[in-house]
């Protein structure tokens, strides 16, 4: 399994992905929460992470500067893939729950 097939079970919610769409992830999501879940999440899945994050145009190197240690960095970069995936999938989500 890949993030994005993880991501496809864990959000099968439209409601979820919208919410993460309006106020961003950062406030915490379950699953997303605690530091623990983003590390294993991380490490399951960083290449996928990377992959996703590169897509934007965005470089390791650009949320590398703004952050000062490792587990921030981390844990930004699974946020950011999230969310990058969230903003993708609205419209698919909300097309499935019409059927």
């Amino acid at each position: 399994m890949n993030f994005v097939e993880f991501l496809d079970e864990r959000f099968s919610s439209s409601q979820e992905v919208k919410e993460i769409n309006r106020f961003g992830i950062s406030s915490g999501f379950n699953g997303f929460k605690e530091t623990w879940e983003l590390d294993f999440l991380y490490e399951h899945f960083e290449a996928d992470i990377h992959e996703l994050i590169e897509s934007t145009g965005y470089k390791d190197s650009d949320l590398r500067d703004e952050y000062d240690n490792e587990e921030t960095l981390r844990m930004k970069m699974v946020w950011f893939a999230v969310s990058t995936y969230c903003l993708s999938r609205i419209d698919s989500l909300e097309e499935i729950q019409a059927q």
